[in-house]
């Protein structure tokens, strides 16, 4: 689908950025990520639905309640204007989170809608060099959604080739997190040739350098380092984690830990653990699920010898609920400040420590309280 280079106001973009029937996805074929500019500002505050797989729908109700008229459907990845959070004004007791995100035409339930800016970026001149003296830097995904376009067909990864089998072009997300080793311009723009270093087929896709921010080793540098008495606590009763320095409690953050059906092997394994590998960014999947083969999970703390870890999860918003399939989902923020404050600390390049004993590495302990 053609967009016309003229700008158009909100509303036609809030009709072209739909999943409807003729449109699934937000259209990227645009000129440039930049564009965007026209109808979310630098840093405005917005909502993506990114809830089920693609052509998934929810609805957008009058009111924060469940109960409430629906007004529309909302489609995955459609991104809108997110003007605040509320509570339910009738408590709905199927679910433990009664949050909702109200939009301009209603609203929408909190666990469906990723919080997220449009930060666009300007690229660099030239990628530094890694510790192998060839070209890379780690980047952030700072846009709701941007398109990756493979190199190789078909993928090796499940996610791009389901995507691309059903007749989609494969996205990335606003707070994945990717390694960038090559740059081009392609009509006009600047594109960042990205790739998973760990825990994936070696699959490489270009995007748009605007929709990526480069992380400076200084964003990944340890905090407080010399700090010998770190505990890390996950309470699975009610879905928060503390960090201790100490008897000092430094940190606190909802999570989502594993569901409760521990049949499945679910369940984020209780007991006194302790970190044994981190990694800048992780590919994670099990068994050719497409939702969950998940690229660019960001700040990767891994705790568990069958790999239960920490790490950043910017596919769903149910935070303060058992959502995942065993780790300790976290927001994006919340993520990147345990993984600098754990030990052990991981350099820069190549993202990556394991370590075996773990006589310095930070505790993990998950109870229920």
């Amino acid at each position: 689908m053609k967009i016309p280079s003229q700008l158009f106001n909100r509303r036609e973009f809030l009709k072209l950025s739909g999943m409807a029937a003729g449109a699934l996805m937000l259209p990227i074929d645009w000129r440039s990520l930049r564009q965007q500019s026209a109808f979310f500002p630098d840093g405005a505050l917005l909502g993506r639905m990114c809830d089920g797989e693609v052509g998934a729908f929810r609805d957008v109700y009058t009111e924060p309640n469940i109960n409430a008229p629906t007004v529309r459907r909302i489609y995955r990845d459609e991104v809108f204007e997110f003007k605040k959070e509320v509570i339910a004004t009738s408590f709905d007791l199927n679910n433990y989170n009664q949050r909702w995100v109200e939009m301009p035409e209603g609203y929408v339930y909190s666990p469906w809608v990723q919080k997220v800016k449009n930060k666009i970026n300007d690229p660099v001149a030239a990628l530094p060099l890694d510790e192998k003296s060839s070209p890379g830097m780690w980047v952030e995904i700072t846009v709701p959604v941007a398109e990756a376009r493979p190199t190789r067909l078909p993928a090796g990864a499940f996610w791009i080739r389901d995507v691309m089998e059903r007749g989609f072009t494969p996205k990335v997300y606003a707070n994945a997190v990717y390694w960038a080793m090559d740059m081009r311009m392609e009509s006009g723009r600047a594109e960042y040739l990205l790739t998973e270093r760990y825990g994936a087929e070696l699959d490489t896709f270009w995007v748009d350098a605007a929709a990526c921010r480069p992380i400076s080793p200084e964003e990944t540098s340890p905090i407080h380092p010399d700090v010998g008495d770190k505990v890390v606590k996950v309470d699975l009763n009610f879905q928060t984690l503390s960090c201790f320095e100490g008897d000092r409690e430094v940190y606190f953050c909802e999570v989502s830990t594993g569901g409760r059906s521990e049949t499945k092997g679910w369940a984020t394994p209780e007991g006194t653990h302790v970190i044994w590998r981190k990694l800048v960014s992780l590919h994670m999947s099990a068994g050719g699920l497409v939702g969950y083969d998940t690229p660019g999970i960001g700040y990767t703390v891994l705790f568990d010898a069958n790999g239960a870890a920490i790490h950043s999860a910017y596919w769903h918003n149910h935070f303060g609920t058992p959502k995942s399939h065993g780790c300790v989902n976290c927001r994006h923020e919340d993520a990147k400040w345990i993984w600098r404050w754990t030990n052990p600390s991981v350099p820069y390049y190549p993202g990556d420590l394991t370590v075996s004993g773990g006589a310095d590495s930070t505790r993990v302990i998950v109870y229920s309280s």
